[in-house]
Order: structure tokens, then sequence, then C-alpha cells
């Protein structure tokens, strides 16, 4: 394993701990068979802690291969999964909003039923549901400005850095002209398709997963907190006040690379 970000490392480390705890009042999932032989697995209650667990599922497995790609050099896949995996942490928070007010929105409601309502088995099955109206990033993004109204006071500033670093990431995922340009070599006149040659690149990757890791440990730490569980609470924060004390969110890694 590389030896660099450290701090990140050893945090990724702890995530699948912290989610076996959040899941554990879940489990056991139940096993549906399928007419074919097969069978899948669900949550006994489609709650929307459910949903939480289930998007945390997706954020950790997430995070931990972004930088499995930084670390291979594949620079522009590791940042279309830190889009994705931002996606989910900013779900998470925003049914915990609803959570902790002790009552859902409209719109956390239909989020919820829309995530376990079950996937079209055939072309005429999606047929007659691909119209339906799905909620939106900006409809979820309200909870977040709530949130903010009631803390920092700051929820235009925080609506704001949000839509552009999203605006970054959403470049990644697709395929815009500046990220196939990111994967050239002026000196040798090709593209690399094996992983980017730059060392300093490859850190601008995982500086970008550090920052990442931020969204996820607070979306984990929100989780804790909807469920009342206070020791984890006071772990999840100690471990994200010690990723921010350190310098692996900075870029200060990265400086004097090529």
């Amino acid at each position: 394993m590389p030896s660099d970000f450290p701090t990140t490392r050893a945090i990724l480390e702890r995530l699948d701990h912290w989610l076996a705890t959040l899941a554990a009042p879940l489990l056991p999932l139940k096993r549906v068979d399928e007419p074919d032989g097969h069978h899948r697995w669900e949550f006994r209650d489609e709650t929307p802690e459910a949903l939480q667990v289930g998007k945390a599922v997706r954020m950790i497995s997430g995070i931990r291969a972004a930088l499995a790609l930084a670390d291979d050099g594949y620079t522009t896949e590791s940042g279309s999964l830190l889009r994705m995996v931002s996606d989910f942490a900013q779900e998470i928070v925003s049914v915990g909003e609803g959570l902790l007010e002790g009552r859902l929105t409209s719109v956390q409601k239909k989020f919820v039923k829309q995530y376990f309502a079950p996937i079209a088995r055939n072309a005429d099955e999606h047929a007659r549901i691909e119209h339906e109206r799905y909620v939106t990033r900006e409809e979820l993004f309200a909870a977040h400005q709530r949130l903010a109204d009631k803390t920092t006071k700051r929820a235009d500033d925080l609506r704001k850095l949000t839509r552009f670093l999203n605006y970054g990431y959403d470049k990644y995922v697709h395929g815009a002209y500046q990220t196939a340009m990111e994967l050239f070599r002026g000196d040798q006149q090709r593209f690399m398709l094996r992983g980017h040659d730059s060392a300093r690149h490859r850190c601008i990757a995982k500086t970008s997963v550090a920052g990442k890791l931020h969204e996820v440990l607070i979306a984990l730490e929100f989780m804790a907190m909807t469920r009342q569980l206070d020791p984890l609470i006071a772990e999840i924060r100690s471990n994200r006040h010690e990723l921010e004390r350190s310098s692996e969110q900075s870029g200060q890694l990265c400086r004097g690379l090529r």
C-alpha cells in the first residue's frame, strides 16, 4: 500500500466498522427469490434510515475506489467517482435533516419512495415509467440550506460553493473537452491511457479524495446523530478533525512535484 496521504488512508480503513454499526439495526436483510432461480437482498423495512445505509454503502465503496484509481494514475476516472460520492453524501444529509426534524418534507418522502421503487425488468415496463419526474438535486439541496440557515447563517455561500464544486466534477462525469486534454503529454504527443505519468496530477487526485472524505465523514456523522449514537458521533467527529488538521486536503503535499 502506498505510504502517502497516511491520514486519509487510515480513516478510509475505519469506514467499514462505522457503517457496520449504523447498519446493524437493519440486519438481517431478507432474501427475495426470483422466478428464474436467482435471488436478491432487500431491507425488511424500506425506511429513510435504510436509504441512508444504502447510499452510504455506495459512498464508502466509491471513495475507496477513487483512491485506488488515483494511486494507479487514473485521475479523470477518480474524479468521476468523486462526483458520485458527493451526491450520495448530500443525499444522506438531505434525508437526515428530515429525520432530525421528526418529519420528512414531501420532497424527502418522494425521494425515499423513488429509491425503493422496483426497477423495470424489460423494455415495455421501462417505457411505461420512463417519463416519471424524479426528485432533483436542487430540491434535495433545500435541506442543506435550511441546516445552514440554522447554524452558520451562510446558506447562500454554501449554495454557491457547492454548485461550483459540482460544476467542476461534472466535467469528469460527462467527459468534457478539458478532461481529455488532461491526459495528453505534449512532449511526447500522445494520450496517457494507462494512468497519468505526472506525480503532481496523481497527488492532486489524491488531494481531491481527501477533500471528499471530509464530506463522507460529515454524512456518516449526520447518520449517527439521527440515531443518537453519541459514542459513534464522537469517534467520527474526532477523525474528521484529525483530517482537518492534516495537510492532506490543502494541496501542500503536491508542491514541487511534476
